[in-house]
């Protein structure tokens, strides 16, 4: 084993003012973005897969900071990329912590970073990412530098000047979109470098008295959207309107069209991959049509959907759409799953309805596993009783594997208010598994949830309080129906609650079907009940959080499928804004219990403190982040008990440092470096004990010629357990280096990446490529990559893809 020299790490420990923005290993995953988001507000993270040969799904579990638990959202994966939105109430400076997690079709699960754990999904890596909510009053990415906000001027005045001087290095400058009140301008503007300069008059736009918008759009070199930005300016004069309402305007249109055609060779097994996208988005007065359309050769009937499609009509009070989406409910019942189907919104503020209704697994029929003569059925059966067969011919009948179900999901939430003070909603959520959809199926189900939810928003929004509820009830066998009241008095199933059981039969019966597969049975548990609600204050600077959540341990929602059960417990969070906003102070608690039912040995209590400090000087001076946390968990069992093999005692300490600046050294640098460690200390007999230290130097170079370079230098130290009382070691290194040269200015550039690991992960990853813009919104790029790996066969890939946005 070669280990990486620790002098390294002991230099930049020692020498270099800190960041956290780090790389990892990964064999799929190239990179996600963005790095930051604001506080607040939903954020979409992509992943670029370099590697999508075998990858059945992805799932996102992020957590804000101050709780434990991770939330799950089922990440939609077109092509080479794999999205997912965090909504905006876990969205809390200082980050949210996050990790991905890759389905591979064989079973298999690789995780972004590297995982050593067997299941990242019940037990998360030991190095997470960190996606940084900044404060507003850091800089933007974009930066306004005319017209002044506070200014009123002359429509004949008007200049619109901005900067890309501190766009994130993933943005595709050449993408960048110039919205005027919700006019397009972008092929009116003049660009120099990072600088765009945009004269509404020059582009025959007549500014009327009053308020107006510039909106613009940054967008990675994928073609997601990275940030957006606004900008308010008034123009002199006395106003017939005021912003929003729109200028009466004919339609505008605007397309992007995404053709690829990519191969892969994974060892010695070589796939090509088809795939175009094409996205459609029209707006005349209040009214937005959009659509997209994604079609892959990936495709297959014995898979769920890979292709995807969308068309709806927004406008401010109504909205519809047919197609794939992700329709967001409250959390405990629907959210971050994908419908296909119908989702539609009526917005009155005082009355509004909400529907989702659609497929959410499309039926997929067993497979044949193999083939026997007819007259050897009985020993077949009576070898695996629980098999399925069916007669192929007179002669000959197979063995096939289970498949799949067709699920129907209903989701329906009127609610009265506009939320912006007050709102109550009422959700009601059924689903059901489609038993005639395949010919060879086990184990049909079927769930309904009723829920509420209520936001109160008093003092300016100064005092917040929100709270939700749901009861569900869950049948995970309906294949022999609803029972009879002569079952439940002759079965001897239910001899002590025979008249419980009758009455939630006559209730549910209409809605679910009732038999001993059904969770609940009985009215009197809270096993299906779920419950939070949370307090803000925001007040003299101070942000104080509070909340309380208990969640049954048969709790069910097919439409919130990856939800943590049999918990409950609080949390308070508190943010201090010190030194003109600058300083930021944050501390958390959280106090979570498990055995809600009082089924289990003993109740395990999982207890969390979290501290951090973020500094932001100021747009030329270093930013800085101190944080610490700890997971305390422990259900009170003994060592030397009866039940010593079933103790929970273990404590994990995690302490990070990060700093970013930007300066002019030769040219425009920006450097991130993280320091991370963490430990974990079990006292129960499997003495489990893990070991972390990372720490990552990230330097990314803009010369004044067309050059940028990064520089990513990651080591990690892992110390595992093994078997009781021992350990293992997985320490590795990896340098990246990344080069992108402009041939020819705004037109055609080269880039290549280099990036070899080595010790205990050896490997080494090169890409090539070319971009070329054909014409303003037309880029051509084609990429090469080769993975040297040790061990194994090598792996290489190749692509072309052609995107236009007209």
């Amino acid at each position: 084993m070669t280990t990486p020299p620790r002098a390294i790490l002991l230099l930049l420990m020692l020498v270099l003012p800190a960041p956290l923005v780090f790389s990892q290993v990964s064999v799929s995953v190239v990179s996600v973005t963005p790095d930051e988001a604001t506080s607040g507000e939903n954020v979409t993270l992509r992943a670029t897969l370099r590697l999508t040969e075998g990858i059945e799904r992805a799932a996102l579990l992020y957590r804000t900071f101050g709780q434990s638990q991770y939330e799950r959202a089922e990440m939609d994966v077109t092509g080479n990329t794999a999205s997912a939105v965090i909504p905006g109430r876990v969205v809390i400076p200082p980050f949210v912590e996050y990790y991905i997690v890759l389905v591979r079709r064989d079973g298999l699960l690789e995780t972004y970073p590297v995982s050593e754990r067997a299941d990242p999904f019940t037990t998360p890596p030991e190095n997470t990412l960190r996606l940084r909510v900044r404060m507003e009053e850091e800089a933007p990415q974009v930066l306004f530098l005319s017209p002044d906000p506070a200014d009123v001027l002359a429509a004949s005045e008007v200049l619109i000047a901005i900067s890309l001087l501190r766009a994130d290095s993933t943005v595709a400058p050449n993408a960048t979109r110039i919205l005027l009140d919700g006019v397009d301008l972008t092929g009116s503007a003049v660009v120099a470098g990072d600088l765009i300069v945009l004269s509404p008059e020059n582009a025959g736009v007549e500014l009327t008295p009053g308020p107006h918008q510039v909106v613009v759009r940054l967008f990675d070199r994928d073609g997601g959207l990275h940030r957006s930005s606004t900008l308010t300016f008034t123009v002199r004069g006395e106003g017939r309107y005021a912003y929003p309402e729109p200028v009466a305007v004919d339609w505008r249109t605007s397309a992007a069209l995404q053709i690829e055609s990519r191969h892969e060779l994974i060892g010695t097994v070589g796939t090509w991959y088809n795939r175009a996208s094409l996205s459609f988005t029209a707006r005349k007065d209040i009214w937005r049509v959009n659509s997209n359309l994604y079609l892959t050769s990936e495709e297959r009937t014995n898979r769920q959907p890979q292709n995807r499609f969308f068309a709806g009509v927004d406008a401010p009070w109504f909205s519809a759409g047919l197609g794939d989406a992700y329709p967001a409910f409250p959390n405990l019942i629907l959210s971050g799953k994908r419908v296909r189907g119908l989702n539609a919104s009526l917005r009155l503020d005082f009355f509004n309805v909400d529907l989702a209704m659609g497929e959410i697994t499309r039926p997929v029929e067993g497979a044949l596993l193999y083939t026997f003569p007819a007259d050897s059925i009985t020993s077949v059966q009576n070898a695996n009783p629980s098999g399925a067969y069916a007669p192929i011919d007179s002669l000959t009948w197979g063995a096939y594997s289970y498949g799949t179900y067709d699920r129907q999901l209903l989701a329906v939430r009127p609610s009265f208010g506009s939320g912006e003070t007050f709102q109550l909603g009422f959700t009601w959520l059924s689903a059901r598994d489609d038993m005639s959809s395949i010919r060879f199926g086990t184990r049909p189900q079927e769930n309904i949830v009723a829920g509420t939810d209520l936001v109160l928003r008093l003092d300016g929004g100064r005092t917040q309080l929100t709270a939700q509820g749901a009861f569900s009830a869950y049948n995970g066998d309906i294949s022999s129906g609803t029972f009879t009241d002569e079952f439940i008095d002759t079965s001897g199933m239910f001899s002590s609650n025979r008249e419980a059981v009758k009455k939630a039969k006559d209730v549910l019966s209409p809605f679910i079907t009732v038999n001993d597969n059904l969770r609940p049975l009985t009215f009197p548990t809270q096993s299906t009940l779920a419950y939070e609600a949370q307090l803000a204050l925001n007040y003299l600077d101070n942000a104080l959080r509070v909340g309380y959540l208990f969640r049954g341990s048969d709790f069910t929602s097919f439409g919130q499928t990856y939800i943590r059960r049999d918990v409950k417990g609080f949390n308070i969070l508190d943010r201090v804004r010190l030194a003109g906003n600058r300083l930021l102070l944050t501390a958390g608690y959280e106090r979570l219990s498990d055995n809600t039912m009082n089924q289990k040995v003993a109740t395990t209590v999982f207890t969390t403190v979290n501290a951090a400090v973020n500094y932001f000087i100021g747009p030329d001076l270093p930013n800085v982040a101190v944080g610490y946390t700890l997971y305390d968990n422990d259900n009170g069992l003994e060592t030397d008990g009866a039940d010593s093999l079933l103790v929970i005692r273990d404590k994990t300490n995690r302490f990070y440092l990060q700093t970013g600046y930007e300066f002019d050294l030769w040219a425009r640098q920006a450097m991130a470096l993280m320091l991370s460690t963490s430990r974990r200390k079990d006292e129960s007999l499997r003495r489990a004990d893990t070991r972390n230290i990372s720490a990552s130097l990230s330097v990314t170079t803009r010369y004044a010629f067309p050059l940028q370079t990064i520089l990513d230098v990651s080591l990690n130290y892992n110390e595992l357990p093994s078997t009781p009382g021992m350990e293992s070691r997985l320490d590795y290194t990896t340098v990246t280096l990344f080069g992108r040269y402009a041939l020819l200015t705004d037109v055609l550039s080269a880039f290549a990446t280099l990036a070899p690991s080595f010790g205990d992960l050896d490997r080494t990853v090169i890409d090539l490529g070319l971009e070329w813009y054909l014409e303003r919104t037309m880029v051509l790029t084609g990429q090469y990559s080769y993975f040297r790996n040790a061990g194994v066969p090598n792996d290489n890939f190749i692509s072309l893809r052609l995107r236009y946005d007209i």
